[in-house]
């Protein structure tokens, strides 16, 4: 019969425990965080007590308050909170880390989309082969619609922005080299932009509406490109070649990507494009070498000379 008053006496004792962890539980944290433009730590001061805690990233628990690793301009954060004890106490904080909008160039895009070095060198890789890849499998991720050579240089950038997963890989049937994603943001998570990366007003950032997932040829150079030069040996990889004929009506404006050497040894620069439309047809994408273009049509030539070619452009979010 002694048993049964221990026994008592040890449930009491637990329900007491986990109405003191109830009692205990204290969320407190800081949320005023200065706007951010690159990828950072951040911590959150304050005080977390008796409470287990669930969030859609990785974070760890500190005298102080709260760290958080590696956070994104624009991440939307989800901490969940829940005491110990039997009362099941909660608490939730969900907000999105402030991004820093300075446009400091006053090019149009927020400063803190532009790559450094590294990504913009893992972009272009990216961004040429691809192009490449297109040319053996037709990928289900490139619109019928987006048949042209603006179409295939977005085609391109959206793409090299993605993370390349298993899932990429099969849909879009890619056959080429594997390199790092790019780091500092994600296709279609850019932060701020979203999906709508293709920037269609002149003039600094104001906001997201001057975006758009979509842009014609020249819409394309004259916002989300700057001009580089017109002589081939500044351009790098991944440049986008402009072409300017006024007496086509209905298409005046052409882009083409510059490839360079693509890592050969004879040292052959070579331009892959998309014709647009011939005729009724939708057209067709080619190969050149880039000293193919410089003894056809004058009018096509990519050079000093030629007043039909506009020059090199490059993406504004590449160093």
């Amino acid at each position: 019969m002694k048993i049964f008053p221990i026994l008592c006496l040890a449930i009491a004792t637990v329900i007491s425990l986990m109405l003191i962890l109830d009692l205990s539980f204290r969320v407190d944290l800081e949320l005023s965080l200065e706007p951010i433009r690159s990828t950072q730590n951040l911590f959150l001061k304050g005080k977390i007590a008796a409470a287990r805690v669930y969030s859609n990233r990785s974070y760890q628990i500190t005298e102080e308050g709260l760290y958080l690793p590696r956070v994104k301009p624009a991440e939307r954060i989800e901490l969940y909170f829940e005491s110990k004890g039997f009362l099941k106490k909660t608490k939730s904080i969900r907000f999105v880390v402030k991004a820093d909008l300075s446009d400091f160039d006053q090019d149009g895009y927020p400063d803190l989309l532009v790559l450094d070095e590294e990504d913009a060198a893992r972009f272009r890789n990216w961004f040429i082969w691809i192009g490449m890849s297109a040319f053996k499998n037709d990928s289900l991720l490139w619109n019928e619609e987006e048949r042209d050579c603006s179409g295939f240089v977005r085609y391109c950038a959206r793409e090299a922005l993605r993370k390349h997963d298993s899932a990429w890989l099969m849909q879009t049937g890619y056959a080429g080299p594997i390199f790092e994603d790019v780091q500092r943001y994600n296709y279609p998570n850019v932060p701020v932009l979203g999906k709508k990366i293709f920037r269609v007003k002149r003039g600094p950032f104001t906001d997201i509406s001057e975006f758009s997932t979509f842009a014609t040829a020249r819409i394309l150079y004259e916002n989300s490109m700057r001009f580089v030069a017109k002589d081939v040996k500044v351009a790098k990889p991944a440049d986008i070649m402009v072409f300017f004929h006024p007496e086509d009506f209905e298409y005046p404006y052409h882009l083409m990507v510059y490839l360079g050497d693509l890592g050969k040894s004879d040292n052959e620069s070579w331009v892959f494009y998309h014709t647009g439309p011939i005729g009724e047809g939708s057209g067709e994408l080619r190969f050149v070498r880039f000293s193919e273009l410089m003894n056809f049509d004058p009018s096509w030539m990519p050079s000093v000379q030629n007043k039909y070619f506009l020059g090199f452009y490059r993406f504004k979010f590449l160093p």
